[in-house]
């Protein structure tokens, strides 16, 4: 029986950040769904479209209130119900992994093979101090995002970002970071549809949920590097893949490498496709 994939975004993405993936799959005849995680599309309001930012760096966001377990328990609802019409791949990029992994805890029964796309799948500490390690000193994501951070998250009870309020030099700078592939028109399209609110996951002990060799370790799972990725630094991805080993050496990581930077392949396809048909 043909499996359905089921597809799990990064931070500041939405289910529309698959839909290239999603045209590749389905025209070599495959089934996929992607998730819009709890709370996407919060931040889009007037006040941000209109840059009204007395407004934007104050107003409540609706994923305040988002917690770990209310993505687990989404994405793991969409897994049972598709889950009846055969088997299921979960796929994460980035920040999706975390949701995955904790997916992958909960329920192993339910998924053929699990698929992370330069995404965090923490084993050997909590997921908020990778980003403090070595393996991530040479992100560029970090000083590139910084000066658009817009309000108090203790308040706001997010993340904020201002996308649409970068200048051309922190358009660049994002651009670099993200999606170098692009064009700096095809990166602004893509910016467009950035969610400004995030969840604050990072030093959160609620957000601590790390591969268990009981339960995640059953699932056959795939990495699949990108090579050139500016975000999430290639040695971040090989960490994550070195201890997901050690915790199962039964049972290691399959690995891909792509030529992409972190966001290429949601817009450039065709090659993360061909890799993830081949799984199916």
């Amino acid at each position: 029986m043909a499996p359905t994939y089921v597809l799990v975004h990064g931070s500041a993405g939405s289910a529309q950040s698959w839909t290239a993936l999603q045209q590749e799959m389905a025209l070599r005849g495959h089934r996929t769904i992607a998730v819009d995680l709890p709370g996407r599309g919060a931040g889009f309001s007037r006040a941000y479209h209109e840059q009204d930012l007395e407004t934007f760096t104050k107003e409540p966001s609706p994923i305040a209130g988002v917690t770990a377990a209310d993505m687990i328990g989404h994405v793991l609802d969409v897994v049972r119900r598709v889950r009846e019409y055969g088997p299921v791949v979960l796929v994460a990029h980035s920040f999706g992994g975390l949701i995955t992994t904790g997916v992958a805890n909960a329920a192993p029964e339910l998924l053929g093979r699990l698929v992370y796309i330069a995404a965090q799948c923490p084993v050997d500490r909590a997921p908020g101090e990778y980003p403090r390690l070595p393996e991530w000193a040479d992100s560029a994501l970090f000083p590139a995002t910084a000066p658009l951070l817009a309000g108090d998250p203790a308040v706001l009870g997010c993340l904020r970002l201002n996308w649409r309020g970068a200048d051309r030099a922190q358009v660049t700078a994002l651009r670099e970071a993200i999606t170098g592939e692009l064009t700096d028109e095809g990166f602004l399209r893509a910016l467009a549809a950035m969610q400004p609110d995030e969840v604050l996951w990072l030093g959160d002990p609620e957000w601590d949920h790390r591969a268990d060799k009981d339960t995640w370790g059953r699932v056959p799972h795939t990495y699949i590097r990108l090579t050139e990725d500016r975000a999430m630094p290639p040695a971040a991805q090989d960490l994550y893949i070195k201890e997901a080993d050690a915790l199962t050496p039964d049972n290691p990581f399959e690995v891909h490498s792509l030529a992409s930077s972190h966001g290429g392949f949601l817009r450039q396809a065709v090659e993360a496709a061909d890799i993830l048909a081949r799984l199916g």
